[in-house]
């Protein structure tokens, strides 16, 4: 999307699809303000009957080395401050895509490993789920945050401590016969 003049006044003007009835904000490399814009016009435009959805609130996508990247929970963020209203998540660690693959796919979550490297997104949606929960330490959390939740008296924080915990997902490979 492309602003459509030089001007605000000329950003809110540009015609509208009728049949958009939500916005949905996932991962974008070419985000812009003129999606931001245009996000912001269609949720005005349908108020409450116009669903604003987000894939994740990841903050940050972790890289080789340390280094790391902004993830889309920065982008679903932008969104929701403007429109002044909070996205719907679909992703982890709302257990709604759970609910869905497993209805599909008829998954006994007492069958069911959740391998992730975050306490906040992979591991709360396991635990809430009822999976057995493995936690890699090759992302961004770490074991001495699993250590304060577990000795933590706070459910809340409890409910991120995974059931195992390995350094690697490779530490996986002779368990899986390779």
């Amino acid at each position: 999307a492309a602003l459509p003049g030089p001007a605000p006044a000329d950003w809110a003007q540009a015609p509208l699809d009728p049949a958009v009835r939500a916005v949905l904000v996932g991962f974008d490399e070419h985000f812009s303000y003129a999606k931001l814009c245009q996000a912001l016009r269609y949720l005005l435009r349908g108020g409450t009957d116009c669903l604003l959805v987000g894939t994740n609130r990841d903050h940050r996508l972790p890289l080789e080395g340390g280094a790391a990247i902004p993830g889309t929970g920065c982008l679903v963020k932008a969104v929701e401050t403007a429109a002044q209203r909070e996205a719907f998540i679909v992703g982890k660690p709302n257990r709604y895509m759970f609910d869905c693959v497993a209805s599909e796919f008829n998954i006994d979550p007492a069958r069911t490993i959740m391998v992730g490297d975050r306490l906040d997104t992979d591991i709360l949606m396991g635990n809430s789920c009822g999976l057995t929960t493995l936690l890699t330490l090759t992302g961004v959390s770490t074991l001495d945050e699993v250590r304060g939740h577990q000795d933590s008296d706070c459910l809340t924080r409890q409910s991120l401590v995974p059931d195992y915990y390995v350094d690697s997902i490779s530490d996986l490979l002779p368990a899986l016969g390779e």
